[in-house]
């Protein structure tokens, strides 16, 4: 466990897609001032990556009921993965890590001498490796509508290795750029709703941030669009639609479907049309090590027999 108490830097938000900014130490907090605990994260690993969770403890020491949360930002870039009591929303970035705005669960009101604690959970989606690693990085801070702000306590992702340990860990290196493709993978065909399916297979071989990954189909033709896809995740209505399924693995494959409705002129159905595999972190979209792999032509004429 870290245990502080004290006084905690602050963080703005300068706009929608602005980038946190983590301030210097101010002045002590008084005596009374609640008292923040936050465990290790141990990443453990899964079929599918890794998973943890880190908890917040937080203590009123004061006489009068006072109202508390928390601010985290993550070690590993894009891990957040939420939880049943993970009450946070998104606050930014600082240093290409996402931040969260935090609440204690039941209630951020706590009497006096209570005691809350919070877990919040993470998932990296790389492949579990035969030694233990560690990315540093990890920021949680609280305020105190009494006393204000509190210290910042820094925290690290301790990734277990295949056989349970977590001594002498290597440090772990996040891919800085994607490493995505897109394929056909089959003929188009007729759809339902006066559309026509066309197959297509995403792979995510490394494990660069990410928070979503999208499709666009352009140029459509006249009366075209993306109505839905196959898996089903909700209706599109536009020539761009989000992988559905979540987020990639690393060296996942997902076949997916698009079901785009015919064009207005049936002649249109030869128009070559490109679709571009893009990843989305944030308010950018991360380079790819290999552009070529990313776009793939089709046409929505059904196969000659």
């Amino acid at each position: 466990m870290i245990k502080r108490t004290g006084t905690l830097l602050t963080a703005a938000l300068l706009g929608l897609t602005a980038t946190i900014g983590w301030a210097g130490p101010a002045a002590a907090a008084p005596a009374d001032a609640p008292t923040v605990t936050v465990s290790r994260l141990v990443l453990e690993p899964t079929e599918r990556g890794y998973r943890g969770s880190i908890r917040v403890t937080v203590t009123n020491n004061s006489d009068s009921t006072d109202h508390v949360t928390f601010q985290i930002r993550e070690a590993v870039a894009g891990s957040f993965s939420g939880g049943p009591e993970s009450l946070c929303e998104s606050d930014g970035v600082s240093e290409g890590r996402l931040v969260r705005s935090c609440a204690f669960p039941r209630s951020s009101e706590l009497a006096p001498g209570e005691r809350r604690q919070a877990t919040v959970d993470f998932q990296v989606l790389t492949s579990p490796r035969s030694y233990p690693m560690i990315a540093d990085g990890g920021l949680v801070t609280v305020q105190s509508a009494n006393v204000g702000s509190l210290e910042t306590i820094p925290f690290s992702a301790r990734f277990r290795s295949l056989d349970g340990t977590l001594t002498r860990p290597q440090t772990y290196v996040q891919d800085a750029l994607t490493n995505a493709s897109v394929e056909l993978i089959g003929p188009v065909t007729d759809g339902p709703e006066n559309t026509r399916r066309v197959p297509f297979r995403v792979r995510y071989s490394g494990d660069a941030r990410q928070l979503a990954n999208s499709l666009t189909a352009t140029p459509l033709p006249a009366g075209s669009m993306i109505l839905f896809t196959e898996p089903f995740d909700g209706p599109v209505y536009s020539a761009q639609a989000f992988v559905p399924g979540g987020l990639l693995m690393q060296g996942e494959e997902r076949d997916v479907a698009l079901y785009i409705t015919r064009p207005t002129d049936p002649a249109d159905e030869s128009n070559p049309i490109t679709l571009e595999l893009k990843t989305h972190y944030w308010d950018e979209t991360v380079p790819d090590v290999d552009p070529s792999d990313n776009t793939v032509t089709f046409n929505l004429a059904l196969p000659t027999s």
